[in-house]
């Protein structure tokens, strides 16, 4: 009998991950996501992986999502380093890593947030294409000190959210209870006010000092757990919102000048695009000053 995949020149695996590749595209314009390949860079942030009141259980989650992505940006509060071991963080993030990888991602981008500024790599921020990425802790929080950003927000890690952070809830039960409880209530009633004045100010005093003779179009944040699109004195602020199961997460896509912010649907075995909440043309690319 003749191996009609043979014949083909096609391995029943390779025809598994073409069927997998088609059935993410059709999703994604289902969804109003047109044409996946269009849609180069995507900003994750938030999964917390390590806790128990997280979507994200486990690195591999992700991967419906990161198909069909050139650049993977991870906004930081990725890996829980609070509730995790250094080397229970060190798989997650190597895992995470792998899994965007073999979707096809060329570029992984990790940034450090309060929750994993244990981690010595990582980025702070990262101009691209016009949009500021930024995992968000540090825009509400004044910077002190001297120096450029990168140090003051270094700075305010080491002080703050450093090593001493490391696997410090996770054996204390009174924490487990907290976090259980947290879980509950919505982060709408913890937090009513999705942007606070003073952090909008201070988003907007960072991008300025970054990039001085201006251009920067677009903010992408997390951390507060509250997704929304603030616009302000030219500007598009997006917040990822968060995978805890208070809140809801979201996606940001970019390629070139066409941004879109989505939600991530959960309700479903397998993660998958939902609606999209926001979508727009940014403006030029903005030049950052050099360091």
């Amino acid at each position: 009998m003749t191996n009609t995949a043979a014949t083909n020149g096609t391995s029943d695996g390779e025809r598994t991950k073409t069927g997998k590749a088609e059935a993410i595209s059709k999703q994604l314009r289902k969804s109003g996501v047109n044409k996946a390949l269009q849609l180069r860079t995507l900003a994750l942030s938030d999964l917390h992986l390590g806790r128990v009141t997280t979507h994200a259980h486990s690195p591999e989650i992700i991967e419906p999502l990161v198909a069909g992505f050139e650049r993977v940006l991870l906004l930081g509060d990725i890996v829980d380093h609070w509730y995790t071991s250094p080397q229970q963080a060190r798989d997650f993030e190597g895992r995470i890593r792998d899994v965007c990888r073999a979707a096809g991602a060329k570029d992984v981008v990790y940034f450090r947030g309060n929750h994993d500024a244990c981690n010595e790599d990582g980025e702070e921020f990262a101009l691209l294409d016009s949009v500021l990425f930024l995992h968000g802790h540090a825009v509400y929080n004044k910077l002190k000190g001297e120096g450029c950003p990168k140090t003051r927000i270094r700075a305010l890690n080491a002080k703050k959210y450093g090593a001493h952070r490391q696997d410090s809830r996770s054996r204390h039960v009174v924490w487990k209870i907290i976090d259980r409880m947290y879980g509950q209530i919505p982060m709408a009633i913890m937090l009513p006010f999705k942007w606070p004045l003073p952090v909008v100010r201070r988003i907007k005093s960072l991008a300025d000092e970054i990039a001085p003779a201006g251009g920067v179009r677009g903010v992408v944040l997390g951390h507060s757990h509250r997704p929304g699109v603030r616009h302000y004195k030219g500007m598009t602020m997006f917040n990822l919102g968060g995978w805890m199961k208070n809140t809801r997460a979201y996606g940001f896509m970019q390629h070139g000048e066409n941004v879109r912010l989505v939600h991530i649907d959960m309700r479903a075995k397998a993660l998958k695009w939902g609606k999209v909440l926001h979508e727009s043309t940014l403006g030029e690319p903005a030049r950052p000053r050099g360091e």
